[in-house]
């Protein structure tokens, strides 16, 4: 689970469009000198494939050269935006290859440089808006992250112009520290800076990647990424969309990369993130090839950035028992297993899946968040919000070394049925 981060953002720029600008096949960590099949993939003239019996393949390098992810509506071809990464973001010394150099963090983002009153020095501070106790969620704290997937059903201008829906958005997305998010529906793209406004309204710092507008039918859908920048490091060109040639996704999943902000001294937990959103009317012919697009992720962003860390998350729009080959990858783990994850609790939709044997950053607490307990609210009110509830899971904040057959719990039987 060793990260090897390239330095600077030319680095992450090279990274997304697969060239040698910077170097790639010498990355610390990244062994793929001499290894002319891993070059190929770093150098984009290449990528992972993988076959699917009966379904074609999934051709290609998954990196779109056509990724128009946004921060803060600000296009990122031209570098990072405004609300990419602060000025503070990355230190004059901030990272070396081989991860922190003696410079650390930024004064804004280690709390051991300079502690708050009643914290203790070494660790790390977070804004979280805290008015509201998550139901369910563990206690706060420093050494750990929520990560969270929330399909907000058809979220565009009529939701975050409502003053109370926006508010209980908010107040959920604040209760994690990066959030994937499904069904972003709006031709208006300030839809997302206008729930940033009210996720930092008490002095939180959480910006947001979105990706393009992806669907075969008038009605287009995005991705997006919420994250705590107080605690989390991202940005757009920290993110691709899967290039889907063979076109067997109706809506091709949104990969961003994430380092946690901890003490020097300390190893961060990297991580990459999958957001997918299976079409509800073609779920049976999406969910077959979905080990294959996790595969050629996870090939790909071990190949380009020596991460082994990769999360798939989202709406899946099928329980556990329908993963087919998904379900029977080596050391595939899911979290959601027998909670229904839809408001009206009929269904399990949504699920966030990795490799047990090499994320042991998991700390084994994960769960649904109830709405309607939350906000002591009936059904038709949190249908107001969507008719999905957050899922999250449980991480540490520092890389953990690897180990174990633990993973394979909920594993599905090899040859089990699709039905």
């Amino acid at each position: 689970m060793v990260l090897r981060w390239a330095i600077g953002i030319w680095t992450w720029r090279a990274l997304l469009l697969g060239t040698l600008l910077l170097g790639l096949v010498a990355i610390p960590g990244c062994d793929i000198e001499g290894d002319p099949s891993a070059e190929a993939v770093a150098n984009g003239t290449a990528g992972p494939t993988g076959t699917v019996t009966g379904n074609g393949t999934f051709p290609g390098r998954p990196v779109s050269a056509a990724n128009s992810a946004t921060a803060n509506n600000t296009p990122s071809a031209g570098g990072y935006s405004a609300g990419g990464y602060s000025a503070g973001g990355y230190s004059a010394g901030g990272y070396s290859a081989g991860g922190y150099s003696a410079g650390g963090t930024s004064a804004t983002t280690a709390a051991s440089n300079n502690p708050l009153p009643g914290q203790v020095s070494g660790q790390l501070v977070s804004s979280r808006p805290s008015d509201i106790r998550p139901v369910g969620l563990p206690a706060r704290s420093p050494q750990t992250i929520l990560i969270a997937s929330f399909n907000i059903q058809a979220f565009g201008e009529k939701k975050v112009t409502n003053p109370k829906t926006a508010q209980r958005l908010a107040s959920i997305i604040g209760m994690f520290d990066v959030v994937a998010i499904q069904e972003v529906r709006a031709t208006d793209q300030t839809v997302l800076p206008q729930l940033l406004k009210y996720i930092n309204a008490n002095g939180a710092r959480y910006d947001y990647i979105l990706g393009p507008r992806l669907g075969r039918t008038v009605s287009k859908e995005q991705y997006a990424y919420i994250y705590d920048s107080n605690r989390l490091l991202s940005s757009p060109e920290a993110s691709y969309t899967v290039d889907d040639k063979a076109d067997l996704l109706h809506r091709e999943p949104l990969v961003a990369r994430f380092l946690t902000r901890v003490p020097q001294g300390y190893r961060p937990f990297s991580f990459s993130l999958m957001d997918i959103h299976t079409d509800p009317g073609e779920v049976k012919q999406e969910l077959p090839v979905m080990h294959t697009v996790l595969k050629a992720v996870r090939e790909y962003e071990w190949a380009t950035a020596g991460e082994d860390d990769v999360l798939l998350m989202g709406d899946l729009n099928a329980a556990p028992s329908k993963f087919g080959p998904l379900g029977q990858m080596p050391g595939i783990y899911w979290i959601i297993r027998d909670q229904p994850t839809n408001t009206r609790r009929t269904e399990i939709y949504d699920n966030i899946l990795f490799d047990r044997d090499l994320t042991n950053e998991f700390t084994g607490r994960a769960g649904v968040l109830d709405v309607m307990d939350l906000f002591k609210i009936n059904t038709d009110e949190a249908l107001q919000l969507s008719d999905h509830m957050p899922i999250w899971a449980e991480f540490t904040v520092t890389e953990q070394p690897s180990g174990g057959n633990v993973s394979t719990a909920n594993q599905l039987p090899a040859g089990t049925p699709w039905r």
